[in-house]
């Protein structure tokens, strides 16, 4: 009996600070919801604990984001909020504001942060709908990203519309996601980026090319080659080729060694000194005869450079 009763006070002693404890959790999230109710600028300073508190807040968090009585920025930090928590709680009154039509379009917009890399399969007939319906870029981006959860031939033909009606980051975002995609069809989405006017996105394709699975040169080769290609195009295909460390372009760098553009020779020179210089020393005995100045130089840079090594 004795030992009974010790069984029932220990029981009855960690009980009570565990109650205790769910009490002043509760106290806390109360206050800081509150305060996010009519927070400014300062919300940050009660959204880091309410994050910090994880699943417990997200109840609470979820009717103030229901409550269309608050003002709209007082509703948004509380989405801001739980989409930084990532509760499954959270999914279906995401959901809902999502396909409101009623609802308050940067809200809508909001809510499919908390929905990206969900299954979103029973909805896409829904999100499709959305996608064709939506004016604001970049809205239009988040549904695509949408997307890709629930039909990847949705998804396709979304980032396919923004990648030829858009530019910038959107464009830059549509390309990866159309190269992801269909990856077996990335060296031609990559090398048209690449011969565009925008060289961020140029960039973005000449980067990807170089440490991508599915690569073809030949496919770089047969735009390299066409007449009339400008000197930019050029470099920047001599420029992925020379950081690919295949030893197969090696005879190709050495052609471009002469191409009459400044650019191209010069990155052509660079890149032939990230190859084994066995190979590379090999190739340029062809040119020992050639009389063109820039060849002979550049010739006799690559062999003192790859010599040193």
């Amino acid at each position: 009996m004795k030992r009974l009763w010790i069984i029932v006070i220990l029981t009855f002693g960690l009980l009570v600070p565990a109650r205790v404890l769910a009490q002043d959790r509760q106290t806390e999230i109360d206050s800081l919801i509150t305060l996010m109710r009519t927070a400014g600028r300062e919300w940050n300073n009660y959204a880091g604990p309410l994050i910090k508190i994880g699943e417990p807040a997200v109840p609470a968090l979820i009717k103030n984001v229901q409550d269309k009585n608050l003002k709209q920025w007082n509703r948004r930090i509380a989405m801001m909020t739980l989409n930084q928590i990532h509760s499954p709680q959270w999914m279906a009154p995401a959901r809902a504001i999502l396909f409101d039509e009623n609802e308050d379009p940067v809200l809508r917009n909001h809510a499919t942060a908390a929905l990206r890399g969900e299954n979103l399969s029973d909805v896409k007939t829904e999100l499709w709908r959305l996608f064709t319906d939506a004016d604001n870029q970049f809205h239009k981006s988040n549904l695509a990203h949408l997307l890709v959860g629930a039909d990847t031939a949705l998804a396709y033909r979304a980032f396919y519309e923004l990648y030829t009606t858009q530019d910038g980051h959107i464009q830059r975002s549509a390309l990866l996601n159309l190269a992801r995609l269909r990856p077996e069809e990335s060296t031609s989405w990559f090398l048209k980026a690449l011969q565009g006017n925008d060289w961020m996105t140029a960039n973005l394709a000449m980067d990807s090319l170089i440490g991508s699975s599915f690569f073809d040169a030949e496919v770089l080769l047969s735009v390299y080659k066409k007449p009339n290609v400008n000197e930019t195009v050029q470099w920047r295909i001599i420029y992925v080729l020379g950081h690919r460390q295949d030893a197969a372009i090696v005879p190709v760098l050495v052609e471009a060694l002469q191409n009459k553009y400044w650019l191209v020779h010069t990155e052509a020179t660079v890149g032939l000194c990230r190859f084994e210089p066995e190979v590379v020393l090999n190739e340029l005995k062809n040119l020992g005869n050639d009389s063109r100045p820039f060849v002979q130089k550049n010739s006799k840079w690559i062999t003192q450079q790859l010599k040193r090594e």
